[in-house]
């Protein structure tokens, strides 16, 4: 194997111990064997770190690190790109699941296609045991010529968000922000590797990603934004102003739409691509929110309806 592997799976992890085993386990059943695992552990208080130091003791692939303090997700994301030494990045959640093709599928599409920025399969969204919920339907691929089309393509990708967990390629993903500190924090990172260059879509159901009682599910509104934001970004949530009691939850699309726009604006780009992306962007995002407030529209009518009958 050559010291410099093909594809790094980058782990960001925080008191994740019940399924992480799991996860470390589908990794190494991957058929595509080249490639490290470059974990940060962000002071777990659980028995997270332990697991990844017995891995780490069984598999030199394993390289494992731990911060000093916990500097929230977006920063470890940031620490762990910077770590890793893949062609290919791979961010690897530590509760969902994959096929033993994910990673060979993946690779292949992208050697084939020096077009393709980011390559990522099919997904199934599954319960707290594992078993099959539904699946992720419309995952598009985002192709085009032309940075304006593929931005507005990869709107289409926001609902689940599952090329996230697709394998990018590193020097590509070293040239954007990253991800921002919010809930939604890599809708900007998705539309900014758009702007680059394009994602291919494999037509198997390979990436199993899972939805707990309680969670957040991408797509689906925001119960529990604020615990989950306090999770995600603790030193952030606790600088932020505590909602009123009541209130509801701050919506967050608007610091979203903001860090896109800065994304897709400052960055090595050609001027003029970078215009044209970010106008249609700003129509896209436009036409995505009325959407949205009108599907919520519709169900609270609906609602309505029902408890009046």
């Amino acid at each position: 194997m050559a010291c410099s592997p093909r594809v790094t799976l980058g782990v960001t992890t925080f008191n994740t111990e019940r399924y992480l085993a799991g996860a470390f386990d589908e990794v190494l059943a991957q058929d595509f064997q080249d490639f490290e695992v470059v974990v940060c552990d962000n002071q777990s208080t659980d028995a997270t770190w332990e697991i990844c130091e017995t891995y780490a003791s069984k598999d030199s692939r394993f390289r494992v690190y731990r911060n000093e303090e916990n500097v929230g997700l977006s920063r470890n994301f940031a620490r762990v790109v910077a770590l890793a030494r893949g062609e290919y990045f791979r961010s690897t959640a530590h509760d969902d699941r994959i096929a033993p093709t994910l990673l060979s599928r993946c690779v292949a599409a992208l050697d084939a296609d020096p077009r393709a920025v980011l390559a990522y399969p099919q997904g199934v969204v599954i319960d707290e045991h594992g078993q099959a919920m539904f699946a992720c339907a419309n995952e598009p691929e985002v192709r085009g010529s032309s940075a304006a089309s593929r931005v507005v393509r990869s709107m289409e990708t926001l609902t689940y968000c599952n090329s996230m967990f697709g394998l990018i390629r590193t020097d590509v993903l070293r040239r954007t922000r990253l991800l921002s500190p919010l809930c939604a924090g890599d809708h900007p990172l998705l539309v900014e590797l758009a702007a680059r260059g394009e994602f291919h879509l494999i037509p198997e159901p390979l990436f199993f990603r899972r939805s707990e009682p309680g969670g957040c599910q991408p797509g689906f509104g925001g119960a529990g934004m604020q615990e989950r934001h306090a999770w995600l970004e603790p030193q952030l949530a606790a600088s932020s102003r505590k909602p009123r009691a009541g209130a509801k939850p701050r919506n967050e699309m608007p610091r979203v739409a903001i860090d896109t726009v800065r994304a897709l604006m400052h960055n090595e780009l050609p001027l003029g691509t970078r215009l044209a992306a970010t106008a249609a962007f700003g129509l896209a995002f436009s036409l995505r929110m009325g959407r949205i407030r009108v599907g919520a529209w519709r169900a609270n009518l609906a609602h309505r309806r029902g408890a009046g009958s």
